[in-house]
């Protein structure tokens, strides 16, 4: 029998506060935003320990500020994994109480740019706004050359994102102080194995045969002086991806390499979804290895593009949506 058990600990100006009941936890994580988010509710008294005894009922609104950091562990029979770390970026004195809080990018929010640069890597930039922030830089580092580049009075979480929107990076944070950074189908190599039917409870999961996928591929040449050049290959009227290209010795290159990227998107496997667990665990950039023990010619790798965790009084379960199809 699994029980299920939450933890979480919020280190205040007053000392480490410990919860072991709440109403709900939601925790997303997703390769498109830079910051993972959580979410808490719980009721407005809690009973407040220290060291496992008891010490009083507290009213929770007033035990946390914002900027405390904060860490949920999440798990089965006593044996809890650590989901989240980072900072209450918001306090909701509703009925009951909600908790809004941040990953580590919180301290890169905190961090004003102005800056510019002449003959820069894109390596050196990620370097100039990590520094002073206690977040190191991790992941295969495009390299990116820029003639010349600028800050403009912005925050380094703002930054990081105009640079992941721009340029086409997967830009993410881990173990809460690394910054994973490289390109759209970036992957940290670690499998994680889903069975339909046995770990997978339910599913939004669409088979698709590769001649009935319709896609178009914009692709993005950019420039050492940040201008660029566009090619469109695919689908015309298709869903359209935009990938992005660096240092093109020949710009005809470009038209070949959207066309390789393009088998990329357009395969025959799975898109969509599904509901699982807590365990295995799975992050962003994991791999999702799917099986059907009915239909073996449908095993397949896929990026894992967003993590949903949710924990209440009703159980726990993991939204999983999957990106690519990618070969491991």
């Amino acid at each position: 029998m699994y029980v299920l058990g939450v933890d979480i600990q919020v280190l205040t100006k007053r000392g480490t506060i410990r919860f072991t009941r709440v109403n709900m936890v939601e925790i997303v994580s997703s390769a498109k935003v830079i910051s993972d988010t959580a979410t808490i509710k719980m009721p407005t008294t809690a009973r407040l320990e220290r060291q496992g005894r008891f010490i009083t009922e507290v009213d929770t609104a007033r035990v946390f500020n914002v900027g405390d950091e904060i860490a949920i562990n999440l798990g089965y029979n006593g044996d809890l994994q650590e989901e989240f770390y980072g900072y209450i970026s918001r306090i909701k004195p509703s009925t009951p109480l909600e908790i809004e809080c941040i990953d580590g990018t919180w301290t890169l929010r905190r961090k004003n740019l102005k800056a510019s640069f002449k003959k820069t890597t894109l390596k050196s930039l990620l370097n100039f706004i990590l520094e002073g922030t206690g977040i190191s830089l991790k992941g295969d580092v495009p390299g990116v050359n820029f003639t010349e580049f600028y800050f403009k009075n912005v925050t380094a979480a703002t930054a990081l994102q105009k640079l992941k929107d721009d340029y086409g990076l997967t830009i993410y944070l881990k173990n809460f102080n690394e910054l994973h950074v490289g390109l759209s189908s970036y992957t940290d190599g670690t499998v994680v194995k889903y069975g339909i039917s046995e770990n997978v409870i339910d599913n939004d999961l669409e088979w698709v045969n590769e001649d009935d996928t319709r896609i178009k591929v914009k692709a993005v040449h950019i420039r050492p002086n940040n201008t660029k050049v566009e090619k469109a290959v695919g689908d015309l009227d298709g869903e359209t991806r935009t990938l992005f290209f660096y240092d093109l010795d020949d710009p005809k290159q470009l038209e070949t390499l959207a066309l390789q990227e393009l088998r990329k998107y357009k395969y025959t496997g799975y898109k969509g979804g599904f509901n699982t667990f807590l365990l295995p665990l799975v992050q962003v950039g994991n791999v999702a290895r799917i099986r059907d023990i009915h239909f073996d010619e449908r095993g397949g790798d896929y990026l894992v593009d967003k993590v949903t965790t949710t924990f209440g009084t009703e159980g726990a379960r993991r939204k999983i949506e999957l990106g690519i199809k990618v070969s491991i």
